[in-house]
């Protein structure tokens, strides 16, 4: 979905609310019936966006599209990215007596640093291990697969290969080019492979997505994005939300972001809406309008699931979301010229009607992303991802991550069946809140099961993620997450425990 004008016909389907009749004084209702499909910006009872009854539109501000100086770290040593030292030396891997298991290979091409390590007992097939967002900083490195997905690899006879990409900030374009780069290297350092598979987390999950749907040279045999950002710019358009819904129902007027917005205008909303002011599951004190607020994140970031209320203590204690958009622009220095993000056609799932008798779509500010900044197609700054691929997608998400909420995997789902391909596409919830918190057999078990579906053509086990009744199950993911009570895992009640005969 490229433009994705109406972005909340498809995240309705799986935010399990009540219909209200009529929004009343301080009363939360839903817009319209979760299942409806309105035209875009367009819902029953409300009038057509950019009418008189909601507020102007005013555009972001353009910035200067620019190219930094880059310092590629040494790919033989690991990288500190904290401290800017290097670290342990990149060596084959070996088994419990010492035995070298691999060949490594290092080194950097066309601009960017990268690994490649082939088992002795090569399979002939190899993963590309795409990372996720690095930052604004300068150095770009390159970093083993995540979640021991190195020995996993190695151990059962696939090569890997790991690129730091040219540029860091949110360049999709630079790692899916170093991606491309990287396989035909490959094909001539190692050999051709027979597959090639995609397996990454975050932002790695945006260049996954665009990956499977160009066609430039390199084919790819199946995908395994992990806390992926499937959404393209719907990503930005959910911190914009988070940020105008918290300021709209808090009475405070400050968009565009001031400079002193964390450390200034944040509490004070924290203090109209009644927040916690540190990462916690459990907490009292919302406000009526904080309650509205929890709803509204809870509706837009994926539904009524297991721990979303949990998940906005964590999370909102945080101020994660906050600080993002504090940030020149949402993160996208130079990439784009100026912010991508927009709600002119929002028309938000949950209503509330204040006390001067306006709703919440009446007073919400409208933002318009900087001119051409958010164009689709061949030249887009932040690229599409449209669900337009031809191979086996098998995707995990955790339920109540807002860095990049389970939404993502949401759009993806619509836009793939949208496309025609939703049998080619295998969602899994794990249940935690943390960024990508998963553990390694839960990525193990993704990989080798998108493997089976590509070699035997057994396709794995999942579940709906547009399915209302399904998503707010109560054992929503349990089936594909870890029976451990680590990290935010604690906050999700245990699941059922499998007896003998189920």
């Amino acid at each position: 979905m490229s433009l994705h004008r109406n972005r909340f016909v498809h995240l309705a389907a799986a935010t399990c609310l009540s219909v209200g009749a009529v929004a009343v004084t301080g009363t939360p209702a839903l817009a319209g019936p979760p299942d409806s499909v309105q035209p875009p910006g367009r819902a029953e009872g409300h009038p057509p966006p950019g009418s008189e009854d909601w507020q102007p539109v005013q555009e972001s501000p353009r910035e200067p599209l620019f190219d930094l100086d880059w310092t590629i770290a040494d790919p033989r040593y690991d990288y500190n990215a904290r401290t800017g030292q290097p670290g342990a030396e990149f060596v084959p891997l070996t088994d419990e007596a010492g035995n070298e298991l691999s060949k490594v290979l290092y080194g950097v091409h066309k601009g960017a640093a990268y690994r490649i390590e082939v088992p002795l007992d090569w399979n002939g097939d190899v993963v590309f291990w795409e990372h996720g967002y690095r930052g604004t900083g300068t150095t770009l490195y390159v970093s083993d697969p995540s979640y021991d997905l190195r020995r996993t690899y190695i151990e059962n006879g696939y090569a890997w290969a790991a690129s730091s990409y040219s540029a860091n900030r949110y360049d999709i374009e630079a790692g899916v080019r170093s991606t491309e780069q990287l396989a035909r290297l490959f094909d001539r350092l190692v050999g051709k492979a027979d597959q090639r598979y995609l397996q990454g987390v975050s932002m790695g999950g945006h260049v996954i997505g665009v990956l499977l749907e160009r066609n430039r040279g390199v084919e790819w045999a199946g995908a395994a994005p992990m806390c992926g950002v499937m959404g393209d710019r719907e990503l930005y358009d959910f911190f914009l939300d988070y940020n105008l819904l918290a300021q709209t129902l808090a009475g405070i007027d400050a968009y565009p972001i001031p400079e002193d917005y964390v450390s200034d205008v944040v509490p004070r909303i924290k203090a109209e809406l009644g927040t916690p002011l540190q990462p916690t599951p459990v907490y009292s004190g919302l406000t009526e309008e904080g309650e509205v607020f929890r709803d509204l994140i809870t509706a837009i970031s994926g539904g009524e699931r297991p721990g979303d209320d949990e998940a906005f203590g964590y999370w909102e204690g945080q101020s994660f979301v906050y600080g993002v958009v504090a940030t020149e622009p949402g993160g996208l220095d130079g990439v784009a010229p100026g912010a991508v993000w927009s709600n002119v056609d929002t028309d938000y799932p949950i209503d509330y009607t204040f006390d001067d008798g306006s709703t919440l779509d009446e007073q919400v500010e409208r933002v318009a992303p900087a001119h051409q900044a958010r164009r689709s197609g061949p030249s887009a700054y932040v690229p599409d991802i449209t669900g337009d691929f031809d191979v086996p997608v098998l995707s995990i998400h955790t339920l109540g991550d807002y860095y990049v909420p389970f939404s993502m995997q949401q759009y993806y789902a619509a836009d793939a069946a949208e496309e025609g391909n939703a049998d080619l596409l295998v969602q899994r919830p794990i249940r935690a809140a943390g960024h990508c918190e998963f553990t390694p057999e839960e990525a193990s078990a993704q990989f080798f099961d998108l493997v089976e579906w590509v070699d035997e053509g057994v396709e794995p086990a999942g579940v709906p993620v547009l399915d209302p009744e399904v998503v707010a199950s109560p054992d929503y993911g349990c089936a594909f997450t870890t029976p451990a009570r680590t990290g935010t895992r604690a906050m999700y009640d245990p699941c059922p425990v499998a007896t003998a005969g189920d």
